[in-house]
């Protein structure tokens, strides 16, 4: 098992690294840190060699990446635009393959939301055709897999379940995509712990939190407590990571990180 954390929720700052937080993740245990994709993309070439140059000085790897998109870059509705759409993957999937990146997240609402007037069908088939024509080129040169993010319906309005997620990742049939479960998005559309028996095969990510996105540092809830037991039965050793505001004491990611790795080891 190898056990992450994500900077996007943890930290206000978007548009740059906060090196403090990558230092704390560090000093926390973590066996990586996960960033999002689309902030790296934006860094100049002077600050992303400053990046690679202070993960390797910290030893600290980067598995997986989360936020593939940013909302300007539409894969639904009229305005998709392959040509720009290729531009930002070269770029983006070519720094994340020097920085270590072997998953990257594909949740990106603002991204995939489909305009209103579309049909769910038409959204899926957009969808689709991205990955195929785009994305899995992409994947196949830079040797990255993406896992698919089922999102929250409070702010999402396709791919909304790990089964939707399934029916995404069984209609490409291509090995660069696979799934991820995110299970506060879970917890948010009611679904049942227990689907995660049936999407296990495909499943290669998790993202964890408490609602609201609460680093869970004093004991799991009910549903996380469910969601981990069925995934430590099904034998699950891929990577995990929590998505999620940073604690509330200097020593809020080593605790939770140690209570998560108790639910795998115990």
């Amino acid at each position: 098992m190898r056990y992450g954390m994500c900077t996007d929720i943890a930290t206000a700052t978007r548009d740059r690294v906060e090196y403090e937080l990558v230092r704390r993740i560090k000093e926390a245990g973590f066996d990586f840190v996960e960033f999002p994709l689309m902030m790296i993309e934006t860094l100049s070439d002077e600050d992303f060699e400053v990046l690679l140059k202070e993960l390797k000085r910290l030893d600290l790897a980067c598995d997986c990446s989360c936020n593939y998109f940013p909302g300007r870059i539409k894969v639904t509705g009229p305005t998709v635009n392959k040509a720009e759409i290729d531009a930002y993957l070269d770029k983006a999937m070519g720094r994340a393959q020097r920085m270590g990146v072997k998953k990257i997240v594909f949740g990106s609402n603002n991204s995939r939301n489909i305009p209103e007037g579309e049909s769910l069908e038409q959204g899926y088939d957009e969808i689709c055709k991205v990955i195929e024509d785009s994305i899995v080129p992409y994947c196949q040169k830079y040797g990255i897999t993406i896992v698919m993010e089922p999102l929250r319906k409070q702010s999402c309005n396709i791919i909304l379940t790990v089964k939707d997620g399934e029916y995404i990742v069984n209609r490409i049939n291509k090995p660069e995509i696979q799934l991820l479960a995110d299970l506060m998005h879970m917890q948010y559309n009611e679904e049942s712990p227990e689907d995660l028996r049936d999407v296990y095969p495909m499943l290669h990510h998790v993202h964890i939190c408490e609602m609201d996105r609460m680093l869970p540092e004093e004991g799991f809830s009910e549903f996380l407590q469910k969601a981990l037991k069925i995934l430590k039965e099904l034998g699950y050793d891929e990577t995990i990571s929590f998505e999620s505001k940073g604690g509330t004491s200097p020593d809020s990611l080593k605790k939770a990180l140690t209570q998560l790795k108790q639910q795998f080891c115990s």
